[in-house]
């Protein structure tokens, strides 16, 4: 077996073995020539077939870090999370960050039809796929129109379920506007990526069945995520 091959099966071990985890820094080049007992375009080829596969990223002045398993999203009228993930086998999970109700800003009111400073709820989640976080949330509700949201979400844990048992059986996406930049430390740190790996920062405005606003939210998530247009006619 070649050398490069033999240390691309190596490093791929560690990795299935979750000795590395998703985000973590690849030693360099030099430590692997000395591990190995390679010259370092030994160790380049070996680097470049786990980039081939997927399976590391390698960045100019950075290094190489185990690449996060990419979690498909579809863009579409009924965003369902947890659904969506379902039906691609794998386990999705949220993790609630706050939960509390707040005097809305200026951003926020337009967006909900509301006043400056009116109340609403303010929730903040954190998702995971597999177990491996993939994304921070923060979700926005007119606290008038929807009173006793915190009690019914900390009992049922889904805004879906929450919003059923609140007379809302349905909601759909009205906009969704999508940018990119650098995490924050804080973000990275709760991703578990490095700095450098740049987040999309989706801006939505999702409806009640009659076009009102109903949730104004912001979502941020690893660029690793692929976004899968649906099917216009199945839209």
């Amino acid at each position: 077996m070649a050398l490069w091959r033999a240390i691309s099966q190596s490093l791929e071990r560690r990795i299935l073995a979750r000795e590395l985890t998703p985000g973590d820094k690849l030693p360099t080049e030099f430590e692997l020539s000395r591990e190995f007992m390679v010259n370092r375009h030994t160790v380049r080829r070996a680097l470049s077939d786990l980039q081939e596969k997927g399976i590391v990223e390698s960045t100019q002045g950075r290094g190489s870090y185990v690449r996060r398993p990419s979690a498909p999203m579809q863009l579409q009228r009924r965003p369902r999370f947890s659904e969506h993930v379902r039906e691609r086998g794998r386990i999705p999970r949220t993790e609630t960050l706050k939960l509390t109700a707040r005097a809305a800003d200026a951003k926020v009111a337009a967006q909900l039809g509301l006043r400056l400073g009116q109340p609403i709820i303010y929730l903040e989640r954190r998702r995971f796929i597999d177990d491996e976080p993939t994304g921070i949330s923060q979700h926005h509700f007119s606290h008038d129109r929807f009173p006793t949201f915190i009690e019914m979400y900390r009992a049922r844990g889904s805004i879906t379920q929450t919003l059923i048992d609140s007379g809302i059986p349905d909601y759909t996406r009205r906009r969704t506007a999508i940018s990119a930049r650098l995490p924050t430390a804080d973000e990275a740190e709760q991703l578990h990526i490095p700095r450098h790996v740049p987040l999309l920062v989706h801006r939505y405005l999702n409806i009640d069945g009659l076009g009102r606003p109903l949730e104004y939210g912001i979502s941020r998530a690893a660029t690793e995520v692929v976004i899968d247009f649906p099917d216009p006619e199945r839209a």
